[in-house]
């Protein structure tokens, strides 16, 4: 199955947000991609656009499936078991990364794929982001995404760090700006055989 993680490089204006994104899109399933990773961008997320972009999204890339990394507010996790994604799928966002009662949640599920949208607020965190996504793909889920907006102001969330690892190893990790990356992994994905205590 080919996933493609997409990084945002956020707009001046939302409109321009959304139609970045549904050309991502578009474009990842030109290559192929049949699933594919949405970072939340709250401009869109937060107003009407939402809807719009979905329908756009139905209209103009009908084949592939589109998962954002959102989590309902007040819910420690999100999770997916589904056809359209490698193997049971949790989302964690923003602090709830780093929590030990969001990845207990998240454990709960038995993962193959964990999605992590930090919504990192400088370069140091989403570097360190990608160490803890690394010693989650041994602990918690195998094919560990981390994904999100690029372009932010330092203490603003959207600092980029896009990645995918698969059992301790960086498969992709995404430059800075607008980046699409592809990774092609075996379904089921499951979660490790002999899994590594949880990170600290």
């Amino acid at each position: 199955m080919r996933i493609a993680v997409v990084q945002h490089a956020v707009r001046p204006a939302p409109a321009q947000d959304l139609e970045a994104l549904v050309g991502a899109v578009v474009r990842a399933g030109a290559r192929g991609a049949e699933w594919v990773v949405l970072p939340e961008v709250p401009a869109v997320a937060e107003s009407p656009l939402n809807d719009e972009l979905w329908r756009r999204l139905e209209e103009d890339a009908p084949r592939g499936a589109v998962t954002a990394a959102y989590v309902e507010p007040g819910e420690s996790c999100s999770a997916l078991d589904d056809q359209d994604t490698p193997g049971v799928t949790a989302i964690l966002t923003g602090d709830s990364c780093f929590t030990p009662e969001a990845l207990a949640c998240a454990r709960a599920h038995a993962p193959g794929v964990l999605v992590l949208a930090p919504h990192a607020e400088s370069d140091i965190q989403a570097e360190a982001t990608l160490e803890f996504a690394i010693a989650l793909s041994t602990s918690l889920a195998s094919l560990v995404i981390v994904v999100g907006t690029d372009g932010a102001d330092p203490g603003e969330p959207g600092h980029g760090g896009s990645a995918a690892v698969y059992l301790g190893e960086v498969l992709a990790e995404a430059l800075t700006g607008d980046d699409v990356m592809y990774v092609d992994v075996d379904r089921p994905v499951g979660p490790p055989e002999s899994p590594d205590p949880l990170p600290e």
